[in-house]
C-alpha cells in the first residue's frame, strides 16, 4: 500500500504539475507575443506619425486576436492521464513504466527525478513570430542603438502623450 507522502506520490504530484503546465502555456504565450511585438513596433517608430484612434485600433485587433488564440488553447486543454504520467516519470528516471507500478507497494522507495517542463508554445505560434519579433528587436538596437523607454511605453498608451511623441512632432 503506498502512503500519501511517498517518494513516488509526490513525483507524480509534481510530475502532473509539471505536464499541466506545459499544457497551459500555449493559452498564455498570445499575451506575451503581442506585448513583444507592440514593444518592437514602438521601438521602430511605427505608432508616433498614427492617430491615436488607429492606434488604438490597431492594439485592440491584436487584442482580441490573442484572445481567441487563448480561447483555443484553453478549449484543448486536457488533463494528463495516470499513463502518461507513469510513462514521463519513467523516461525522466530512465526505467520502465512497469517498474514505478511495482514501487507503489514498497516501503523503502528511491528518490525519483521530476523533468523540467518542455516549452510547448510552437502550437500558439505555428509562424515562428517570437523568433521574427526577437530578430526585428536585435536589428533594431543595432541599426537605431538604445531608443529612450518613453517610446517603448508610448506603443502601449496610445492616448498619452510622451515625450517621444513631441519629439518627433518638433523635428
Amino acid at each position: 500500500m503506498s502512503r500519501p507522502f511517498s517518494n513516488l506520490n509526490r513525483a507524480l504530484f509534481w510530475t502532473r504539475a509539471v505536464m499541466v503546465w506545459e499544457r497551459l502555456l500555449p493559452a498564455l504565450f498570445p499575451f506575451v507575443l503581442l506585448a513583444l511585438l507592440v514593444a518592437v513596433a514602438a521601438q521602430w517608430g511605427l505608432f508616433l506619425n498614427l492617430p491615436p484612434l488607429v492606434h488604438a485600433g490597431i492594439l485592440a485587433a491584436g487584442l482580441v486576436v490573442a484572445v481567441f488564440a487563448c480561447v483555443r488553447a484553453v478549449l484543448r486543454f486536457r488533463q494528463p492521464t495516470f499513463t502518461e504520467l507513469n510513462t514521463r516519470l519513467a523516461v525522466d528516471n530512465g526505467v520502465k513504466p512497469e517498474r514505478l507500478l511495482a514501487m507503489r507497494h514498497e516501503l523503502d522507495q528511491p528518490k525519483l527525478r521530476i523533468g523540467k517542463a518542455k516549452a510547448g508554445i510552437a502550437v500558439s505560434d505555428p509562424f515562428a513570430l517570437r523568433f521574427i519579433a526577437l530578430m526585428a528587436a536585435l536589428m533594431g538596437l543595432l541599426i537605431q542603438g538604445p531608443v529612450p523607454a518613453s517610446r517603448i511605453a508610448q506603443g502601449f498608451c496610445p492616448f498619452a502623450k510622451t515625450q517621444a511623441a513631441t519629439e518627433v512632432a518638433q523635428k
